[in-house]
């Protein structure tokens, strides 16, 4: 089957994002907003609220809306702030932007908006964590020096503004996935203000997102607005007047104030809270999203030496017991996982990881062909979620295999600058999801130089070449099939660790209604708070 090469402008746009956020509030209840209806959620303090400086920020994928989206109810891709997006070869593109869209003060988005904030996220000396997204891009690396010196340019060569309401994009090679990666949050496009005064504009930024900024009280609370000039489909921006995002440092006090009534949502809610909550919130308090695109891993830094041997990582790998703790701790809302990619993916092959069979036995023969390891292996983790997960992991290796093994928690902003600057000290426990749905959103991260790489630092020419050509296939099995093809060259090497499939849950109150709640998308982008 050919990937259609052309997206044009949809008649309807159904059910994107946050159209299930449907308040109910009471008197008294923690919806109930003065100026109209309030959803609250968690959140964690951000390192930006600017999309393409940190692109996990559920608010900062508030405020933006793409030019591409994905349908939640069929998962299909559609234009929003875009009319078109067109190629002939899946190598130069073609980008026609809806007119009369503005920001949040009133400025023009134009083809510009776009080019200077990709030039601008694209340029490394910026340290944006969106930089990443860019690296198909012609004129990428002029703009990252391998030698670490100051770009010669200030702009990606393969973008071209032809006027106010086109743009052109060359690609390095072809990539059919290419109006996908335009769904995501470091394509968001940047208002001049951005550029004339950075450091207010961090703290207040202005978008062409559904929800508007309106306070940030750091490490407290950040309030969103319904934007009423929203100029995309009014079911886009969803029922609530106003966002809050919560902010924490863990899930526990989160949930704590949830069962008082002082919270409306929290999502990746962690297994072993799952059966909790169901009895003391009730059943009606979970929801489930379908998507099946989250994947817990620990990624081996390839910086670290004493970390280097694939036998010792295999070692690690097989002393894991993933059954015993889906099936006790995560109280069966886990699955093993046996892959680099979910199951959800089409280059998903069963058993793809033979060293992801528990085989004590096994792994103590492979640590000893590694010539054993003498030090302690620190796995590093975010503080706020999955401790216990993470425990019974360290607990598994270290009785399993007989080493050392050190938990080194941190909070969610130091953790992302420690792995953003290659500082890890050993092993990280991550959650990994797809933006959009691809296997490239999977294995670009042991690509040199792909978007997530920075965690491992892998590098491998064969799956390099694997990766270029799987991006150029246009016959979607074909594609699949090379994808899975470059998956088995990296398991030989193992930089990462499959570890569990979670099943991906939220907590709603009672003053939270959603309806068709199907994708990751309800949540992480524009609603935030589905």
């Amino acid at each position: 089957m050919k990937r259609p090469q052309k997206l044009a402008a949809a008649a309807t746009v159904v059910l994107l994002a946050a159209t299930g956020c449907a308040s109910t509030a009471e008197p008294g209840s923690s919806a109930g907003g003065a100026g109209g209806a309030e959803l609250s959620f968690m959140a964690t303090e951000p390192k930006s609220i600017v999309p393409q400086k940190d692109i996990g920020s559920q608010i900062g994928m508030a405020l933006c809306a793409n030019l591409m989206e994905v349908n939640v109810e069929s998962q299909e891709l559609e234009p929003l702030a875009a009319e078109s997006v067109t190629s002939d070869d899946a190598q130069t593109w073609d980008i026609a932007l809806r007119d009369g869209w503005t920001f949040h003060d009133g400025t023009p988005v134009t083809a510009d908006s776009f080019a200077s904030a990709w030039n601008a996220t694209a340029t490394g000396s910026n340290a944006w964590q969106g930089n990443g997204t860019f690296v198909a891009f012609e004129g990428y690396d002029e703009l990252n020096p391998s030698d670490g010196s100051a770009p010669a340019t200030e702009t990606l060569s393969g973008v071209e503004v032809v006027d106010d309401t086109h743009l052109t994009v060359m690609l390095k090679a072809p990539n059919a996935d290419f109006p996908k990666l335009l769904s995501t949050n470091p394509t968001c496009p940047l208002p001049a203000s951005a550029f004339e005064d950075p450091a207010a504009y961090d703290e207040a930024p202005v978008s062409n997102g559904p929800y508007k900024f309106a306070s940030w009280d750091h490490n407290q609370q950040i309030v969103l607005e319904k934007w009423e000039d929203f100029q995309g489909d009014p079911g886009f921006s969803g029922g609530a007047d106003r966002l809050v995002g919560k902010i924490y440092t863990s899930i526990d006090p989160a949930y704590t104030d949830m069962t008082a009534g002082n919270l409306d949502m929290i999502r990746n809610v962690p297994a072993p809270m799952v059966e909790k909550a169901s009895s003391q919130l009730g059943e009606e308090a979970l929801f489930e999203v379908q998507t099946a695109s989250k994947q817990q891993t620990l990624q081996i830094p390839d910086y670290i030496e004493e970390l280097k041997s694939p036998d010792l990582r295999k070692a690690i790998s097989m002393s894991i017991d993933r059954e015993a703790i889906a099936t006790s701790l995560l109280k069966g809302h886990s699955t093993p996982s046996d892959s680099l990619v979910p199951p959800s993916l089409a280059s998903y092959r069963e058993g793809a990881c033979d060293a992801c069979t528990f085989d004590p036995e096994e792994a103590k023969k492979l640590l000893e062909s590694a010539g054993g390891f003498d030090g302690t292996l620190v796995i590093e983790s975010n503080s706020a979620s999955e401790q216990q997960l993470v425990q019974a992991v360290a607990k598994q290796i270290q009785d399993n295999l007989g080493i050392k093994v050190k938990l080194s928690p941190k909070l969610g902003t130091e953790l992302s600058e420690r792995r953003n600057n290659q500082e890890l000290e050993g092993a990280l426990f991550g959650l990994w999801g797809w933006a959009y749905m691809s296997p490239d959103q999977y294995l670009s991260q042991y690509e040199t130089g792909g978007d997530g790489n920075v965690a491992t630092g892998y590098s491998n020419e064969k799956v390099d070449a694997l990766m270029e050509q799987a991006r150029g296939e246009q016959d979607e099995q074909a594609s699949a099939d090379l994808y899975a093809e470059a998956e088995a060259l990296v398991i030989q090497d193992l930089p990462a660790i499959p570890l569990f499939i979670p099943t991906d849950y939220g907590l709603r109150s009672e003053y939270a209604e959603l309806n068709d709640v199907q994708g990751d998308l309800q949540y992480y982008r524009a609603g935030y708070a589905c």
